[in-house]
């Protein structure tokens, strides 16, 4: 048997692996074409498709056998996006590129690395992103011989953007109306950590301390009160507590102004429960306590008004009484005085001078003036005392019967009488009478130096639901000055000698309106003549 020459082995050694590598390749390319991770799509120099593997025809739908020398790599891509996409790196590389291959080529073509996003056309017509790698293919001389174009489906990771997006989103629109809620609020908000410093805050913190946000945030709590152990202690009892409510404290701003707040806090934690911090709200109650403060001072005021109200219904009821007494007990020796005189004057008639005769005349004159103030007084202390009723008054009816009485005091003068309709009211009739009786004598009075005197009486409208009447004449009038003394009681602006009177007749038509629940007042000039006006309540 010979020997194999060395050259030989070698040669065999040199097929065999040359061979075994053919094989790997072989095997690594039949992978290439067989997966299903990836589309890899190869296509001669003018971009004509010539392999297409498993992923790819997973990918977009179509089988190798329908593709292969058929479509092109643009047939597969979205022809909008590619001429887009022409336009871009036609700016780019200051060329004009066609929306054709190009688009897809162009870098690759140049031996630029060219990795883009890009929309996929399945065969159904249906499209997906995918990431697409370009890269030409060459001979050895460098000619391009064609491209091959790597592609992954991205759908799973564009969904994954989008939801990341929409997450994001959702969380700034969060975080957006949690500020929101906490700037709208009328309160100062504040969030501090378990040490009591500030982490936030909102814009009425900032207005009640003087101090912006980016100030107030790092900065302890304690700082901004009046009494920092006190703004200190209540944080740790809202830990130990949890929470805290109505506590009471004073802000002191920046500029030194004080504001009395009324601190209400809570802890908040994370997901797991553990501390995070204290959540505090600031309720400015300077206002409140001031309010508070005038309640109480109004409610000592007005028990000092009662017992004011007290003493001076226990004083009227004296006074009233004492003026009853005195009134009654003076009209027994006035009663003697003016019988004496009469007697006097008829024993002695004819027998006394004229002067004396004068002097008898004056006091009978004066006893009857006397025994007529009495009168007033003793009718105006019972004023007080007399029940009145409340009944519907016929205003129209009285006025006539009052000047049907007055009608001796007119004494057959010339006067117009300018009556207007009047309203039904609720009232004490007698009393009313007496009013009517006083300010109607009255307007007969004092215009008896008019020819013609004239007296009306009417309705000049409502207040706050109380009708105004008014009597109304043209007689010798009075200053403003004085109309404050004209319902006191024995106040008279003019002469007795020039008209007579008591004084006391406006009195008792006040105390009478009053009782009714009305006011009455008076308007005039020297000259001009006088209205009278009081108020009534109208009738339902």
């Amino acid at each position: 048997m010979g020997t194999i020459h060395p050259d030989l082995i070698d040669a065999v050694n040199v097929e065999q692996r040359q061979a075994e590598a053919l094989l790997r390749t072989a095997a690594l390319q039949t992978a290439i074409l067989n997966s299903t991770t990836f589309s890899s799509i190869a296509t001669d120099a003018q971009g004509v498709i010539q392999i297409f593997n498993v992923g790819a025809e997973q990918m977009l739908g179509y089988t190798a056998t329908e593709v292969v020398n058929t479509l092109t790599a643009l047939d597969l891509h979205d022809a909008k996006e590619a001429a887009a996409r022409a336009a871009a790196l036609s700016v780019e590389f200051g060329a004009t590129i066609p929306p054709g291959l190009a688009a897809l080529t162009f870098k690759a073509s140049r031996g630029i690395e060219d990795i883009y996003e890009v929309t996929k056309v399945r065969k159904d017509g249906s499209r997906f992103p995918a990431v697409v790698s370009v890269t030409a293919l060459r001979d050895p001389q460098g000619a391009i011989i064609g491209y091959l174009l790597i592609g992954t489906d991205n759908t799973a990771r564009q969904e994954a953007e989008e939801e990341r997006n929409r997450l994001d989103q959702r969380l700034r629109d969060q975080q957006f109306y949690t500020r929101s809620l906490i700037e709208s609020d009328i309160d100062a908000l504040m969030v501090t950590d378990p040490r009591g410093i500030i982490t936030d805050v909102n814009r009425q913190t900032e207005a009640l301390t003087g101090c912006t946000r980016d100030e107030l945030i790092g900065a302890p709590l304690e700082n901004y009160f009046t009494d920092p152990a006190r703004a200190e202690a209540v944080i740790r009892r809202t830990l130990a507590e949890g929470k805290v409510t109505n506590y009471e404290l004073t802000a002191r701003s920046r500029s030194g102004v004080e504001t009395m707040v009324s601190y209400n806090a809570t802890t908040f934690h994370d997901r797991e429960r553990r501390l995070q911090g204290v959540f505090a709200v600031a309720r400015d109650v300077t206002a409140l306590k001031h309010f508070e403060q005038t309640l109480r001072e109004n409610e000592v005021q007005r028990e000092r008004d009662a017992q004011h109200a007290k003493e001076l219904a226990v004083l009227n009821q004296e006074l009233e009484a004492f003026s009853y007494s005195v009134s009654h007990d003076l009209r027994a020796p006035l009663r003697h005085i003016h019988g004496y005189v009469e007697m006097l004057q008829t024993a002695t008639a004819g027998q006394l001078s004229d002067k004396t005769a004068h002097y008898m005349r004056t006091i009978a004159a004066a006893s009857v003036e006397m025994s007529d103030l009495i009168d007033g007084l003793l009718a105006f202390s019972r004023l007080g005392q007399a029940e009145i009723s409340g009944i519907e008054v016929q205003l129209d009816d009285l006025v006539q019967n009052v000047i049907h009485s007055l009608e001796m005091a007119i004494g057959g003068r010339s006067i117009l009488w300018h009556i207007a309709p009047l309203p039904v009211v609720i009232g004490d009739p007698s009393l009313l009478k007496q009013v009517l009786t006083n300010l109607v004598g009255n307007a007969v009075k004092y215009s008896r130096r008019r020819d013609p005197a004239t007296i009306e009486i009417g309705c000049a409208g409502e207040e706050a639901g109380r009708v105004i009447l008014f009597v109304r004449d043209n007689g010798v009038g009075f200053e403003m000055q004085y109309a404050h003394k004209l319902f006191g009681v024995f106040q008279r602006l003019h002469r007795p000698e020039d008209f007579e009177g008591t004084g006391i007749g406006l009195a008792t038509a006040r105390r009478i309106v009053s009782r009714h629940g009305g006011r009455i007042w008076a308007d005039g000039a020297p000259e001009e003549g006088a209205t009278f006006l009081f108020t009534l309540e109208r009738a339902p």
